[in-house]
């Protein structure tokens, strides 16, 4: 069984009923000391599933990890385990990364894509996989990348939605959209507008939220393990999984919002609180005291930390970085992408033994900036050194090594 099997299997036991784990990872991104002397915030390093991205000082991008489609934009599909350069025309200012699909913004408002686009992911109004940075959109000011679909927030802040539409993903009606991908999924080939006066926004498996400028979360999409935050969604799919087709209010008072790759969603307010919900069973929400017990689901937000100033999250792990400046983990860590090697409790799955942590463990201080994918975690800390620990079955962490997974920090140079 190959490495990426392994994982899959593992994630997919995760969701079902009983307690099960999910496979996480977290990865942690640095930046050598000559890198940058300008800060670097969140919005400027992203991890997808198995891949990441990162932006320099001069707003050049910089890519490593798994490659099957050309996610890392650099004309080849091998994987690499050390950063390589990625030619986008214009200053980069955000970057975004899905399942296999990257993402960067330019300072003056070109969004350019690479990757994968089978379920017409970049919305461009083509399905052709693309293995360099091609421009796809103009005026935006902000971009998120999911599963298979994408949002983004135009300089107007209207909301667009484009991709795949499974399990109401996009938060428009299958009928609404242009197109079906191979498996006869819905599809809107190009961008959709959804909404407006949005400031935040985030996206994960097949599910999707919003903060509007007034502070009210809105989410959509898949809610099959309570990922929405909805005391119960609006609609049914055909295999019995719940969702929500349109977009629900969640909550007021939020000022950003954070998607886990599959099961678990955070918000944090103005205030610095941070809010939670979804599946818990492996430790992924901070907390095992929830309101479905039976199915260990927090079904609504629950205040789980203050004094935060920004959040991440994997497959199944977050980070929460505080305004003094320390970063701290909690959730499944089978890779160590927590920054520790064990974990309060475990799982077992055949003769593979998963340790979870429930109560949040300091991953580091001084820190900068977070970011989380699926199986690894990153952060910048403020001498400008980037740092990834975790999963590295593909190179994603960044650091030049073959080992499957690293349990300490260590530093990514990107030049």
């Amino acid at each position: 069984m190959t490495g990426r099997e392994r994982n899959n299997k593992i994630a997919a036991l995760c969701g079902a009923a009983v307690v099960i784990v999910v496979i996480a990872a977290a990865m942690v991104i640095g930046m050598s000391k000559s890198g940058s002397a300008r800060k670097m915030t969140s919005e400027q390093m992203a991890c997808g599933e198995n891949h990441v991205l990162a932006v320099d000082a001069s707003g050049e991008v910089y890519a490593w990890g798994h490659n099957l489609k050309g996610e890392l934009g650099d004309v080849t599909c091998d994987n690499k385990n050390a950063p390589v350069h990625i030619e986008v025309p214009g200053k980069v200012v955000q970057v975004a990364a899905g399942n296999e699909l990257s993402f960067a913004l330019c300072k003056n408002g070109d969004l350019y894509a690479w990757g994968d686009n089978e379920s017409w992911q970049m919305g461009d109004g083509m399905n052709i996989s693309r293995m360099e940075p091609e421009k796809v959109m103009e005026d935006v000011r902000a971009i998120a990348a999911g599963s298979a679909h994408a949002l983004a927030i135009k300089k107007d802040g209207a909301l667009y939605v484009w991709g795949r539409n499974k399990n109401g993903a996009l938060g428009i009606a299958d009928s609404e959209c242009d197109q079906k991908d191979a498996e006869g999924i819905a599809c809107q080939s190009t961008a959709y507008k959804l909404m407006d006066d949005v400031v935040s926004i985030s996206a994960g498996q097949d599910y999707s939220m919003a903060v509007t400028a007034d502070g009210t979360l809105y989410a959509w999409g898949l809610d099959s393990d309570g990922q929405l935050g909805l005391k119960k969604p609006d609609s049914v799919s055909d295999n019995k999984q719940a969702y929500q087709s349109v977009p629900a209010k969640v909550m007021d008072g939020v000022s950003r919002v954070i998607c886990g790759s599959h099961y678990h969603a955070m918000a944090l307010t103005e205030s610095g609180d941070l809010y939670a919900w979804g599946k818990a069973s492996v430790g992924s929400i901070s907390t095992r005291d929830v309101d479905d017990t039976k199915n260990q689901i927090q079904t609504v937000p629950l205040k789980i930390m203050s004094d935060v100033k920004d959040v991440a999250a994997g497959s199944a792990h977050s980070i929460a970085l505080k305004n003094d400046g320390t970063a701290y983990a909690w959730g499944v860590n089978n890779f160590g992408q927590l920054g520790i090697k064990r974990g309060q409790f475990t799982y077992t799955i055949g003769e593979e033994t998963i340790f979870c942590q429930a109560k949040p463990k300091k991953l580091a201080e001084n820190v900068e900036a977070i970011a989380a994918g699926g199986f690894m975690s990153m952060y910048r800390t403020k001498d400008g050194v980037l740092r990834t620990v975790g999963c590295n079955l593909y190179g994603q962490l960044g650091i030049g090594s073959d080992e499957s997974s690293i349990t300490t920090p260590h530093a990514v140079y990107l030049k």
